[in-house]
């Protein structure tokens, strides 16, 4: 009689990690020499995201052959309801689901994502989200559910840093980023149905930000030092080179006026000219609930195209049996993918 077969989820060892990388380089290092892929990973494992928040998952059978591989990205969503208490909950970024081409069409990406839902339920984690390049199908059949993904794309243009912008350096983030709990609470405050935000951190941004460098020193320019442009009024975008493509990404997108929107998205369009960029994109979120006041229409930024995103897709999956699953995902950005 045929036995079943038996998996184990375990963390991996550093050593394990590095061998993955390699692995990794060749699915998703496009453009990226192997060694400085490498020591990319290395400088990200050794930042304070990684070194806090982050491991890497092996799904292993009796033989210890890695069948399967992904990251989990720890953070803190807070979630509301009609009349009900604010509360911080426990969210994993699920990252790099890898299965070697030798190994894959046998289930192993289901079976890591199945074991890996165990193991964050039993570690009480609320809700594990991720962003799939492979479509929905994989991740829908392991319990994720799709959220609406659009963006808007805004082709760069010769236009100057414009004069009414301040420049963001990444020392000036984490004090930029104090009034972001609050401003959570007050949208949550105003839902009348299940809801989520995340709250954007400063070791996020740190984490994008190294990347943006290594993708500069792949291309052969310099990095930047530049990472968001502070508005008139007191609004703000950051934003991040770290993709293959030449496009500049808004991390966050926070202005408190038209002016703001438009200077923020003129200082963008610079940033780009600067890095020898194409384009620039802004994530949207879910605009019809109306709980998000910066996808308000006066507040998008001017000139851009919409359109339905086709890569990197959020989806979600719910494991808090104790409370509803959240009608409103609110905060789908590119600061939330890792």
């Amino acid at each position: 009689m045929t036995q079943p077969n038996s998996y184990q989820l375990v963390q991996a060892s550093h050593a394990e990690m590095a061998q993955r990388w390699r692995h990794h380089h060749s699915a998703w290092g496009s453009g990226m020499p192997l060694e400085l892929y490498l020591r990319r990973e290395e400088t990200l494992n050794d930042g304070e995201l990684c070194r806090n928040h982050m491991r890497m998952w092996l799904l292993k059978n009796d033989s210890e052959e890695i069948l399967a591989s992904c990251e989990t990205y720890a953070a803190r969503i807070w979630y509301g309801e009609a009349e009900g208490d604010l509360n911080g909950l426990k969210l994993e970024t699920v990252a790099s689901v890898l299965v070697e081409p030798r190994l894959r069409m046998q289930g192993y990406a289901g079976e890591l994502l199945r074991e890996l839902a165990e193991r964050l339920r039993y570690e009480e984690v609320a809700a594990a989200a991720l962003y799939s390049d492979v479509g929905p199908g994989l991740y829908r059949r392991a319990g994720y559910f799709l959220h609406p993904a659009r963006e808007s794309i805004r082709t760069v243009a010769g236009e100057p840093w414009p004069d009414a912008a301040d420049e963001i350096t990444l020392a000036e983030v984490a004090d930029l980023l104090k009034e972001e709990p609050r401003h959570v609470h007050a949208r949550l405050a105003m839902t009348s149905v299940p809801a989520i935000l995340e709250v954007p951190t400063a070791e996020r941004v740190a984490w994008f930000n190294v990347r943006s460098h290594y993708r500069a020193w792949a291309r052969g320019q310099q990095t930047p030092v530049v990472v968001g442009a502070r508005g008139p009024d007191g609004g703000y975008m950051l934003w991040t080179a770290d993709a293959p493509d030449a496009v500049l990404h808004a991390l966050l997108w926070r202005p408190r006026s038209p002016e703001d929107a438009a200077i923020l998205a003129q200082a963008a369009m610079a940033q780009a000219i600067d890095q020898e960029l194409q384009r620039v994109v802004w994530w949207d979120g879910d605009r019809d609930t109306g709980l998000d006041p910066y996808r308000a229409p006066e507040l998008q930024p001017p000139g851009t195209l919409p359109r339905t995103r086709e890569s990197s897709l959020p989806m979600l999956t719910w494991l808090d049996p104790a409370r509803p699953m959240p009608l409103v995902w609110g905060g789908i950005e590119r600061l939330g993918w890792c």
